[in-house]
C-alpha cells in the first residue's frame, strides 16, 4: 500500500529546523523543569559579580512557577 502525501514532504536537516522551530520555541517550561533548573543553580559555586547574576535568574525562574 502506497502512502499518498498531500503537501510538501520534508526531510533531513530542514524537518529538523522545522520541529525544532514549531515544537520547542513555543512551549513555555513546566514546573517540574523549572524546579530542576533551580536545584541546579542552587548546587553551582559562585564568585563576586557571578551571584548577582544568579540572584536575578533565580528570582525569574521562582516567579515562572505556579
Amino acid at each position: 500500500m502506497a502512502l499518498i502525501s498531500k503537501g510538501k514532504v520534508i526531510t533531513g536537516t530542514d524537518a529538523k529546523k522545522n520541529l525544532v522551530d514549531k515544537k520547542i520555541a513555543n512551549e513555555t517550561l513546566t514546573e517540574q523543569e523549572i524546579d530542576f533548573v533551580l536545584t541546579k543553580l542552587r548546587q553551582a559555586n559562585y564568585k563576586g559579580v557571578e551571584f548577582e547574576m544568579f540572584y536575578n535568574v533565580f528570582t525569574k525562574l521562582s516567579g515562572l512557577k505556579k
